[in-house]
């Protein structure tokens, strides 16, 4: 009887490291999406993707918006070790005009049980944005996502060229047109040839060219253009290190002649 119990103890502290290590997780590709501006009116939805990277299935019990104007949808079956699975935030912003910053919260058997995705961006009356359309125009226009809204471009010379691809996705029911890029600071501009039309459900590279202006450690904002009808303007970021010419030498060993994301 004692030696039952001995072996039964061996056992269990066997295979408990084991069972302390065995969870899922949840792994986001990006946690926050910025819209940018839409027209005041529109539904405005983003689907978030994550990756089961554990070793467990993972199953989200609980999704949860901050407010009735944003109605999150989610994967509902398990999620398999490797699998992947979604959260949708759809934002509705008629009678809404204005900045938003909305946030969704899931509670999962993950290692880290809670996780807060963010939703942001701005409604602008379609008098100042675009063209009323109707129900069903927008819902075969052209949806483009931009994978990674903001660029770290590290140290960049001034009065330099440097080409930056940015991945972007059509997940609309029509062809996604680019139509040309809007910066405040002036200092970025569509590369000559570079991408013009995305097919819908495919994806391709954005190729821009940047020219610093200013000295100095900065953040830089602009507005990609398109047909996308819900959402003709994205936004994206550029930060980047602006250091004077005579730090060529230095230049060239640290900033890449081409950044693509």
């Amino acid at each position: 009887m004692y030696l039952k119990f001995l072996i039964a103890i061996f056992v269990l502290v066997a295979v408990a490291p084991n069972l302390a290590y065995s969870q899922a997780l949840m792994d986001f590709q990006k946690t926050t999406y910025d819209f940018g501006e839409i027209a005041e009116g529109t539904v405005a939805e983003y689907e978030f993707t994550f990756t089961n990277t554990g070793d467990q299935p993972l199953i989200l019990s609980s999704v949860k918006a901050s407010c009735g104007c944003t109605t999150p949808s989610w994967t509902k079956e398990p999620v398999l070790p490797g699998k992947s699975g979604h959260v949708k935030a759809s934002y509705n912003s008629k009678n809404r005009p204005g900045g938003f910053h909305k946030s969704i919260t899931i509670t999962s058997n993950a290692s880290k049980p809670t996780q807060v995705l963010y939703i942001k961006g701005t409604a602008v009356k379609s008098t100042e944005l675009t063209p009323l359309f109707t129900q069903e125009e927008l819902a075969n226009s052209a949806k483009m996502d931009i994978v990674k809204q903001h660029i770290q471009l590290g140290k960049v010379q001034l009065g330099s060229s440097v080409p930056v691809k940015i991945l972007i996705r059509n997940n609309g029911n029509s062809t996604l047109e680019i139509k040309g890029i809007q910066s405040s600071c002036r200092c970025l501009s569509l590369l000559p040839g570079g991408i013009s039309v995305v097919e819908p459900n495919s994806q391709g590279k954005l190729e821009l060219v940047f020219s610093p202006k200013t000295l100095g450690e900065q953040t830089y904002g602009a507005h990609i253009l398109s047909n996308d009808l819900t959402q003709p303007r994205h936004q994206i970021y550029l930060t980047s290190n602006v250091v004077p010419k005579q730090e060529q030498s230095s230049v060239v060993k640290e900033a890449p002649s081409k950044i693509s994301f």
